[in-house]
């Protein structure tokens, strides 16, 4: 396999493409989800597919869209620089040798999983604090 070196742009702009597909895909199924969470006791929806099917049927199939701007805006960054940072860690850790197979087995090396597990918890942590934040600013949106 031929080894590619793209740009930090390119690699930007493709996370940021990604991202954009990401949230096209899954954006009615979070509205769902929010619209179902902000019921508050009433039986408004039966469930997903009938929050589904009752936004489409009232506003329209944009509607179910409704709000998608700003998630937009914050998710496309997001995963531009997530992505562009794990290729260029995953490279960083392939000159320096700990990404190298260790022992000859066939295994990466404890040095892969050490920093995966590491980039996986900083991960975890911001974006727990960017959904709170996310779904505070959507449900006042919503309401507004």
């Amino acid at each position: 396999m031929s080894k590619q070196d793209l740009s930090v742009t390119a690699k930007l702009i493709n996370g940021g493409v990604a991202g954009l597909l990401g949230v096209t895909c899954v954006f009615p199924i979070d509205l769902a989800k929010t619209r179902l969470q902000n019921q508050h006791g009433k039986d408004i929806y039966k469930g997903m597919i009938d929050c589904l099917m009752k936004t489409a049927r009232v506003e329209g199939f944009l509607g179910m869209y409704r709000g998608a701007a700003v998630n937009l805006t914050l998710v496309t960054p997001e995963k531009a620089i997530k992505l562009a940072a794990n290729d260029f860690f995953r490279q960083l850790l392939m000159e320096d040798g700990y990404g190298q197979v260790g022992a000859g087995d066939g295994n990466p090396s404890l040095h892969v999983y050490f920093f995966g597990k590491i980039a996986g918890r900083g991960l975890q942590l911001c974006l727990s604090l960017f959904v709170c934040i996310f779904i505070n600013m959507y449900i006042q949106m919503a309401e507004g």
